[in-house]
């Protein structure tokens, strides 16, 4: 957490490993966020992740992410992407023309 600013605009990406879990390259975040609980009040953010409908805890990392900022009080601008790579060749199809709403709700 040390190395973000606790300002500013971040977008949080994740798949989802396992049974909804958090995967292990962003496990240590995800753990300072519950353990520190920092101020996030001045972080705006969107969030993106990619997941298999055929699991029950479909993108089920990217609920718990975005719990936990809005925990620590960030405030987030737009709804969350979720991609079912079932249904896209491309997964990044999806993300950059959702990326491109997203950025004009930042203006």
């Amino acid at each position: 957490m040390e190395d973000l600013s606790a300002s500013g605009i971040w977008l949080i990406i994740s798949s989802t490993h396992g049974a909804g879990d958090i995967p292990d390259n962003l496990s240590p975040f995800y753990e300072a966020l519950q353990e520190q609980k920092p101020d996030l009040s001045a972080v705006r953010f969107g969030a993106i992740g990619i997941g298999s409908r055929e699991y029950d805890t479909f993108c089920g990392a990217i609920d718990k992410l975005e719990a936990e900022l809005k925990n620590s009080g960030a405030k987030q601008t737009g709804e969350t992407l979720k991609i079912n790579i079932l249904d896209h060749d491309i997964p990044e199809d999806p993300a950059e023309e959702w990326l491109g709403s997203w950025i004009n709700l930042l203006k």
